[in-house]
């Protein structure tokens, strides 16, 4: 399967190579989220929780359930920044390789969400512009935590030099992105409000979380990689790097 060309893209063009990306390995992105979403959809339906939106649960249990959203959210995007990486840049795919790398960074992706998330409700509080400096400055934190194995400090630093002289680039890509999955969102969630019942509701919400979920993800990997591309040079140095390495069934030289 030929490569996606590394270049610098338009916010238009890395939402189409978003797509290509999940063209080329819909089911493992799709078994990337199924394993975080199902088992979560499982224990709301065991145990009542969040399932019927007129019942409010009490306030330990709204913030446990905001403390396991965190951890979803962390898990679920660390997972598929590594398996969009490697579609990417053409390399093995495997989901179970994806969650190891995910299971060593948990930690890190966990405290890094929460900061993201308080500095944008903080910059939300406040004034709108700020909240969205805070969103285009922290991106790719979630990226360069799993792909460069990088702490909390380290990926929120790294973002910011990223992101330098490139939020509105940022800020476009992830209106052009989030504008398409809300219209999805929103048309597919009009039919499932239809259906009575609100296990099948919740199960068909999470289905569709689990097609259509991906998507910001990759977007998010593929933007990384851009920013990488027009800070860095880093289709320059992946090239070299992959032309100057032997392949894998070269003989021993010193034979």
């Amino acid at each position: 399967m030929p490569e996606l060309a590394l270049r610098p893209r338009s916010a238009t063009e890395l939402v189409d190579a978003a797509f290509q990306v999940y063209r080329r390995a819909p089911l493992q992105f799709m078994v990337a989220l199924a394993a975080v979403y199902v088992p979560w959809l499982v224990i709301r339906l065991a145990l009542d929780i969040n399932i019927d939106p007129t019942n409010i649960p009490p306030p330990s249990t709204l913030i446990t359930i905001a403390v396991v959203g965190v951890a979803i959210y962390a898990v679920a995007g660390g997972a598929i920044s590594v398996v969009a990486r490697d579609v990417y840049l053409d390399l093995p795919i495997s989901v179970p390789d994806a969650f190891r790398v995910v299971a060593t960074r948990l930690v890190t992706l966990i405290v890094a969400s929460v900061v993201t998330v308080a500095l944008m409700t903080i910059g939300f509080v406040f004034l709108i512009v700020p909240a969205f400096y805070v969103i285009a400055r922290f991106v790719v934190v979630r990226q360069v935590i799993v792909l460069e194995d990088t702490g909390t400090g380290g990926a929120l630093s790294r973002s910011s030099a990223l992101t330098v002289g490139l939020k509105l680039h940022v800020l476009g890509t992830l209106a052009l992105i989030i504008l398409l999955l809300l219209a999805v969102n929103i048309g597919a969630g009009l039919l499932i409000n239809l259906i009575p019942s609100r296990v099948v509701m919740n199960v068909l919400s999470t289905a569709l979380s689990v097609v259509v979920g991906p998507i910001l993800g990759i977007t998010e990997t593929v933007l990384y990689y851009d920013l990488r591309i027009r800070r860095e040079g880093f289709d320059v140095e992946y090239l070299v790097g992959r032309d100057a390495a032997p392949p894998a069934d070269a003989p021993n030289a010193a034979l």
